[in-house]
């Protein structure tokens, strides 16, 4: 089971931050989870929240301001807001990106910054299934996976129209009962956000391909422990 970074490694250092990039890589990752909205001028950015208060030390609507003004911000530690541009700069071949869509309507410029790193290993996920579906008109290549809170007939048609590759799961959806449909659907599955070790154990045996966590040492660590 592959483990992957949420927002990084959230956990110990600023979230969604090259900083927290760079300390997930250390420790050992073979994923990153990452949020990507746009600024004001279109501008993809890594950042969760639409508002800036709770993870800068600024204020406002992501969409609502400019880039240069969005990089006057702390984001922590002296870090700045990212673009995805630097995130795929960083990372290049290195590890899998799971890049969460925050913002519908993004989709081009997304594919753009995308298109100009083909060494990126990318998936793009959502809750807003419609932004999947503009990613798979805009790329009939893309590689997508369906963000979902349960196990629904509607998130296994979707995935299917969509020909997703997976699916991003919350744990307690992730059953005795649900698992063998994903095995059926040929949809791999990854689990988020697992901070607990029996949590991660419980999931691994029922064939999770993926988990996101905030504290992939503990996960790394912990799991080989009780292989």
């Amino acid at each position: 089971m592959k483990i992957y970074g949420h927002r990084g490694a959230s956990a110990f250092e600023p979230e969604n931050t090259l900083l927290a990039f760079r300390r997930a890589i250390e420790i050992g990752v073979e994923g990153l989870e990452l949020d990507v909205q746009c600024t004001s001028d279109r501008v993809p950015v890594v950042l969760h929240d639409r508002d800036l208060a709770r993870t800068t030390n600024g204020s406002g609507q992501i969409d609502s301001i400019s880039f240069a003004q969005l990089r006057q911000f702390d984001a922590g530690r002296g870090e700045v807001v990212p673009t995805l541009e630097e995130v795929l700069t960083l990372v290049e071949d290195t590890v899998h990106l799971d890049i969460e869509i925050k913002q519908i309507g993004i989709e081009s410029e997304v594919l753009t910054v995308l298109g100009g790193h083909p060494d990126v290993k990318w998936t793009v996920s959502s809750f807003d299934w419609t932004s999947l579906e503009r990613f798979r008109t805009l790329s009939p290549s893309a590689d997508i996976w369906l963000l979902g809170v349960v196990a629904s007939d509607a998130l296994f048609s979707t995935a299917r129209r969509l020909k997703a590759s997976g699916v991003a799961l919350y744990a307690p959806s992730f059953t005795t009962q649900t698992a063998p449909r994903f095995r059926e659907a040929g949809l791999t599955v990854t689990i988020w956000t697992v901070n607990d070790i029996d949590e991660a154990k419980r999931v691994r045996e029922l064939g999770a391909n993926a988990l996101c966590t905030d504290d992939p040492r503990l996960m790394i660590e912990g799991l080989s422990e009780i292989a």
